[in-house]
C-alpha cells in the first residue's frame, strides 16, 4: 500500500481545492471541487462532505475515487486513487466537523469521507509521467 509522504503529503498542505472524481455504478463520471480534504494517516485522506449530493450517490455505490494535487511551481503533480468509506459519526466524523467549524462556521458537515490510499502516480509531464509510486 502507497503512503501518503514526502512530496505528496507536502502538496495537501499547499493546496486550496482538490477536484475529486467519483463514478456511478454504471461508469458515469463526476467531479468536484472540494475545499476541505487532507492527508488523516499515511494511508488514508479525509474529505468533508459539506455540499455532495452526486458524489455521495456515486460513492454509496461504487466506492472507488480518485484526487489530484499539483504544485506548477515545483512541477509535482500527483494522482491519488482509492476506496471510500463515509463515516457519519465517530471520532473521524467529529474532528471533521471540528476542522470545518474552525474554518466556516456558517457550514454543516453531513458526512467525513475517509479515502483509503490504494495507489499514487505521477502526473507531471516528463519520462515519469504516469509511474505508478
Amino acid at each position: 500500500m502507497p503512503k501518503l509522504a514526502g512530496d505528496v503529503k507536502d502538496l495537501f498542505i499547499k493546496t486550496a481545492i482538490y477536484p475529486v472524481a467519483t463514478a456511478s455504478k454504471d461508469g458515469i463520471p463526476n467531479v468536484v471541487p472540494i475545499h476541505f480534504v487532507k492527508v488523516y494517516d499515511e494511508d488514508t485522506i479525509l474529505l468533508v462532505d459539506n455540499f455532495m449530493d452526486k458524489s455521495l450517490k456515486n460513492l454509496r455505490e461504487n466506492p472507488q475515487l480518485s484526487i489530484c494535487v499539483w504544485d506548477m511551481d515545483k512541477k509535482q503533480a500527483y494522482q491519488i486513487k482509492g476506496k471510500a468509506t463515509i463515516v457519519s459519526s465517530g471520532k473521524p466524523f467529529d474532528e471533521a466537523v471540528d476542522w470545518v467549524k474552525k474554518g466556516a462556521p456558517h457550514l454543516a458537515p453531513k458526512s467525513a469521507i475517509l479515502m483509503q490510499v490504494t495507489s499514487i502516480y505521477n502526473c507531471q509531464p516528463g519520462p515519469d509521467l504516469g509511474k505508478e509510486l
